[in-house]
């Protein structure tokens, strides 16, 4: 059999090129424009080719008919709305980082009040940290903006800000507040995008936000991953809560969903049903489920806690480990049980839990294969983002992908590795997950 260690390293391939900024913007912008060629009838599948950077806008040219009137324009590109709505919360955020970082040095930072009970290792982390989350954020702008443009529409400016801290400490707690705000938003406006192209990006960035939140919850002393489905957030709910931060006028985003917009057609032209893609994130989730169980089931909590991998960090951090697995291994297991009743719910047969071998043999190589099946689901679920088409089946997946990647933020942060080293989460197709979990696999 082949060392199921393997598939540690194959799942970090995606993972450990950070996305430069240009990179990034141009990855969103070839999504943008993949997407305008899908509303006008050239296949809108998202591309993992690099852009060229040359794309097409959509001009909206009325015609004449031979009575001399002229005929309706063509509405808005359906999905400008839903970007201008996260391009307000992403200029927020990005306005955040930038003044928060100009105002406190790195000491400051690390000598924060709320950071005195961790280890010299976690706390120098947290500036670097915060620093590439404000590159992202700033990323997260540059990229939808011209997205925007290229659709068609005109992106909403950066407000004026005031975001109420005035220590270190409290600087951190609003990150906190903020990302987890971030990533509600984007679970909750996700529907309502209309084409595969942008869904793409949109789900990428969605949990970049979730690996945000989860490493500022656990740095201001939070459960990482509270929930084991994201709960999603209204577009008033996000408004009322930025609306404390900001103190210019500024437009409202429009609805998300008028009565005369077109409804999302999320299915990718291809013959995999919704039964199919929730079978498929069942054989990961039985298999994340399965690890869970048997690992905790063969290392103490004194065990995991004096891991080799966490010699680098204090107490504070190593104690809180055994119980946030414990909490993760419960949501892969209710992940199964509820995945496996919506696919008899439509009809479906469940695929069954297999037998598998994870090839660890110490607690530390435990962490490192959480790590790497955490990450690996993470690009799963955003691989199949455009491929379910019930409207439920699409919300419950999309606040599951949310959680895997906090999960994923955290184990990276036990394995001394970035917990958000991308811009963008990268997806993976079912071929590439499968031949991953393959070599976890030894009988079905």
């Amino acid at each position: 059999m082949t060392d199921p260690r393997r598939g540690s390293n194959a799942a970090d391939d995606a993972s450990t090129d950070r996305l430069t900024r240009r990179r990034f913007g141009g990855a969103l912008a070839a999504a943008g424009a993949a997407g305008v060629a899908g509303c006008s009838g050239t296949s809108g599948d998202a591309t993992t080719e690099e852009p060229t950077g040359e794309m097409d806008t959509p001009m909206d040219t009325p015609t004449e008919t031979e009575t001399g009137t002229e005929e309706p324009t063509e509405p808005a590109n359906p999905d400008v709305d839903v970007l201008n709505y996260a391009l307000t919360l992403e200029h927020l955020e990005n306005a955040f980082y930038r003044e928060g970082l100009d105002e406190f040095s790195d000491d400051e930072i690390a000598m924060a009040d709320s950071l005195s009970s961790f280890g010299e290792t976690l706390r120098t982390q947290v500036p670097e940290y915060l620093a590439v989350a404000g590159e992202h954020e700033a990323a997260h702008v540059d990229a939808i903006a011209a997205t925007i443009e290229d659709l068609g529409g005109t992106p909403v400016e950066e407000a004026e800000y005031d975001f109420g801290y005035s220590t270190p400490s409290e600087f951190l707690a609003t990150a906190g507040a903020l990302e987890n705000t971030g990533v509600a938003a984007y679970t909750g406006a996700a529907a309502a995008i209309k084409q595969n192209a942008v869904l793409g990006a949109a789900a990428g960035i969605q949990s970049v936000e979730a690996r945000h939140a989860s490493f500022l919850n656990v740095i201001n002393g939070e459960m990482p991953y509270p929930n084991g489905v994201e709960e999603a957030k209204s577009v008033d709910e996000v408004l009322e809560i930025a609306g404390q931060f900001i103190t210019s006028e500024v437009a409202s985003p429009a609805p998300l969903d008028g009565d005369d917009e077109r409804t999302a057609d999320r299915k990718a032209d291809d013959d995999t049903g919704d039964v199919d893609v929730l079978n498929y994130a069942l054989t990961l989730e039985h298999l994340e489920n399965a690890f869970y169980r048997e690992g905790l089931e063969t290392y103490s909590d004194d065990e995991l806690m004096n891991a080799s991998v966490l010699s680098d960090y204090g107490e504070e951090l190593r104690t809180t480990v055994p119980e946030r697995l414990r909490t993760a291994g419960e949501h892969e297991a209710a992940h199964v049980d509820a995945i496996a009743a919506t696919v008899e719910d439509l009809g479906g047969t469940p695929v069954e839990e297999a037998e598998y071998d994870f090839g660890y043999t110490n607690p530390s190589e435990f962490l490192g294969v959480a790590r790497a099946l955490e990450n690996t689901g993470v690009s799963a679920y955003a691989g199949q983002a455009g491929t379910v088409a019930n409207d439920q089946v699409f919300g419950a997946a999309v606040g599951i992908h949310a959680v895997e990647a906090r999960h994923a933020s955290f184990l990276n942060e036990l394995n001394v590795e970035s917990p958000f080293p991308n811009g963008v989460d990268e997806p993976r197709t079912m071929d590439e997950v499968v031949e991953i979990a393959e070599q976890f696999i030894v009988e079905e």
